[in-house]
């Protein structure tokens, strides 16, 4: 029997153990590690996953390799057999033994995730660096690189180091710190330009109407992916957010600000624009709704460990902004994204209009692992604050565009808003009535112009809006309450 490797046992025994502890249903070690294990099958045909008489084999044709099973939560020792197992299956197959190390370990842990649910999953250290760094932030100088060349300077972040030094897009990196980027692989490249915040680099930039190269000292600085953006729409802010990171809320803060300073009086409503953002981290989704709330509910959440009850509020006595508020959702909204829409359409502070959200009401926390990779595992579900579980659910708008024809007047669309259909008291339906309100406005994907054509008129017409949000199901359901109470 091959030696299992130590690092691999590790791996393996720890993201059990992880599982184990945090995922929102319960499992146990051996079922893991044989869901893991069954994607041998999958690489090699010819390689067979059993558990029998106490063992589990892998079979090869006529070869056989028996380890014995250990106790069912035992996450120690069924990590060393899944990496033994693993060793074996190397030593039988060309086609896995082919495979890097770091790239098997994440399609046998994947594998094995996706048994639980579809969000939660495994990322190698190569992946979850840049993970990270979309999330967190990143020791850098602000351009991305094309992939044919790639050399090529694609795109530059505002106010970024290289955006200062004078970098150009469609500049080429002919060297770095002195080293000729023909002899660097990409990953090589975009490795080296990374690194600490003040230390410096020193580029060489061919650029297209100049014989000899130039010559940038650059220094790195601590660098956030920009997820917030702002424009003017006549007298209306529209405020794109495109994912939720460590910036989001801040960046927020200032579009908004922003908005007020250079549009003045005449600024008569706001625009978030949600479609197509799949989410992110959640304490900024908290941090972006309690922009537009004094106090009350944004989400709660539970699952099975008890960290992972949690309640999230806006703080009262807030300098809220309050100016009239259309969030645009579409079927690529989920997450972080359906947290903000949820709240603000459930305090009927805002009007949504677009397609039913994504419906992914689950939060994943994310652990690092020993390997310097992470595991992202699903460990709570989110309550709206009227009470009902956002997962599967989603976001349901008040103004629905699904399956309107694009050209048509957003006048029209709004005479026969909101459709009777989707006025029933969200917190009131059960599964049947939940499938029929989302049947009634099914998600679509597109970002379409009606919604901000909508959004525009309803900020332009008070009587139309306050009329909207009146109509808010939210509310309706606040006053059935209410009612059935008194």
């Amino acid at each position: 029997m091959p030696q299992a490797n130590s690092d691999e046992s590790q791996l393996f025994s720890e993201t059990y153990q992880s599982v184990i502890e945090y995922h929102i249903d319960p499992t146990r070690a051996d079922t893991l590690s044989m869901a893991a294990l069954g994607d041998l099958s999958n690489l090699d045909f010819d390689l067979t996953i059993t558990r029998d008489a106490g063992d589990v084999a892998l079979r090869d044709g006529d070869r056989i390799w028996r380890v014995h099973a250990p106790a069912p939560f035992d996450t120690a020792d069924w990590g060393t057999l899944t990496a033994t197992l693993v060793a074996a299956a190397r030593d039988a197959s060309p086609k896995v033994a082919a495979i890097a190390p770091d790239k098997l370990e994440q399609a046998l842990i994947d594998h094995m995730l996706a048994t639980l649910d579809r969000f939660s999953h495994y990322a190698r250290p190569a992946l979850a660096r840049e993970w990270r760094a979309a999330r967190d932030g990143y020791g850098g100088i602000g351009i991305v690189l094309g992939n044919e060349p790639s050399t090529r300077i694609t795109a530059i972040m505002a106010n970024s180091p290289a955006a200062k030094a004078g970098v150009h897009i469609d500049d080429r990196i002919v060297m770095l710190n002195g080293v000729s980027s023909k002899v660097l692989t990409p990953e090589e490249l975009r490795d080296r330009l990374r690194g600490p915040a003040m230390t410096t680099l020193v580029l060489g930039i061919q650029r297209a109407g100049l014989e000899r190269p130039l010559k940038l000292t650059l220094q790195r600085a601590h660098l956030v992916p920009p997820s917030v953006t702002l424009r003017e729409r006549g007298d209306i802010a529209v405020i794109r957010i495109t994912s939720f990171n460590q910036q989001t809320g801040d960046s927020v803060v200032d579009v908004l600000a922003r908005a007020h300073r250079e549009m003045g009086d005449r600024l008569k409503g706001l625009v978030l624009d949600l479609r197509g953002n799949p989410g992110g981290l959640l304490d900024q989704a908290v941090a972006v709704a309690s922009q537009f709330l004094d106090g009350g509910t944004i989400a709660t959440t539970i699952g099975r460990n008890p960290e992972s009850f949690q309640y999230f509020a806006a703080p009262t006595d807030y300098h809220a902004e309050t100016l009239p508020l259309v969030v645009l959702v579409n079927g690529g909204s989920a997450s972080a994204s359906e947290i903000v829409a949820s709240a603000l359409q459930d305090a009927g502070r805002a009007i949504v209009v677009g397609t039913s959200s994504f419906g992914k009401g689950t939060v994943q926390t994310v652990l690092r692992t020993s390997n310097d990779g992470e595991l992202t595992v699903t460990w709570a579900r989110l309550i709206t604050p009227k009470g009902y579980f956002l997962h599967h659910h989603g976001v349901v708008p008040t103004v629905c565009t699904s399956n309107v024809p694009p050209s048509i007047d957003a006048g029209v669309v709004l005479a026969s808003s909101p459709a009777p259909a989707l006025m029933k008291p969200r917190d009131t339906l059960d599964d049947a009535g939940w499938v029929a309100l989302r049947a009634a406005c099914p998600a679509e994907l597109e970002h379409a112009a009606l919604d901000l054509r909508i959004a525009s008129r309803l900020l332009n017409e008070p009587t139309v809006y306050a009329r909207m949000l009146g109509n808010s199901p939210v509310r309706l359901a606040h006053n059935f309450h209410s009612a059935s109470t008194h």
